[in-house]
C-alpha cells in the first residue's frame, strides 16, 4: 500500500496525538539511555513534564513559535516545535517520529519545514539541545548545518555531560 505523507501546522484536534508522541519520546529516551535513564527524569521531573504538556499550545504559538506535525495516511506520526529565545534566535524543540513513521524521511522534512517557518518569521539563527545518545537526530542536525556550541542556558551540572547544544544560521 502506498503511504501518503504530509507536513503541516498542528491543528487543535492534533494535541492528543502530540501529547502521545511527547510521552513516546520520553519512553524512547529512557530506553536509549539504559543505566543512565535517571538523566531523563532529572531533566524532566513528572510534575514539570505534565505542566509542559499542558502548556505546549501556548508556549509554541505563532507568531513567535510553531508546532508542525507529520501525517502518514492522515495519522499524526511526528512533531517538531519552535519557540522564541530572543528577537533573532529561536529554538527547535521536541522533534520525535513514532516507530511507524521512521525511515521515511519525515524527521528531515519536519526540520526543514521548521527552518523555513523560522526564516520566514525573521529569525537569524536556530538553536537546539539534544541528548548525547541521540545519534540519528545528531546526524540529521549536522546535515542541516547545525554545529555544536556552548550551552545557551544554565543546565544542572550533572546533566551537562549528557547534552549537546547546537546552532545553525538561517538564510534570510
Amino acid at each position: 500500500m502506498e503511504q501518503n505523507s504530509e507536513i503541516g501546522p498542528a491543528e487543535a484536534d492534533d494535541f492528543p496525538a502530540i501529547r502521545s508522541l511527547c510521552n513516546g519520546f520520553l519512553d524512547w529516551c529512557r530506553s536509549r539511555y539504559g543505566e543512565n535513564a535517571w538523566f531523563v527524569d532529572r531533566y524532566y521531573t513528572p510534575e514539570q513534564w505534565a505542566a509542559l504538556l499542558d502548556s505546549l499550545p501556548k508556549i509554541h504559538s505563532a507568531p513567535d513559535g510553531e508546532i508542525l506535525v507529520a501525517r502518514l495516511n492522515g495519522k499524526v506520526v511526528g512533531c517538531v516545535m519552535m519557540q522564541r529565545i530572543d528577537e533573532r534566535t529561536c529554538e527547535m524543540k521536541r522533534m520525535f517520529i513514532s516507530p511507524e513513521g521512521r525511515g521515511l524521511g519525515l524527521g528531515r522534512r519536519l526540520a526543514e519545514a521548521l527552518v523555513r517557518v523560522a526564516t520566514e518569521r525573521g529569525y537569524a539563527a536556530m538553536r537546539l539541545d539534544t541528548g548525547r545518545n541521540h545519534d540519528e537526530a545528531l546526524s540529521l542536525y549536522r546535515s542541516l548545518g547545525f554545529q555544536e556550541i556552548a550551552p545557551y542556558y544554565k543546565a544542572p551540572p550533572e546533566l551537562r555531560n549528557h547534552l549537546i547544544f547546537m546552532e545553525a544560521p538561517l538564510a534570510g
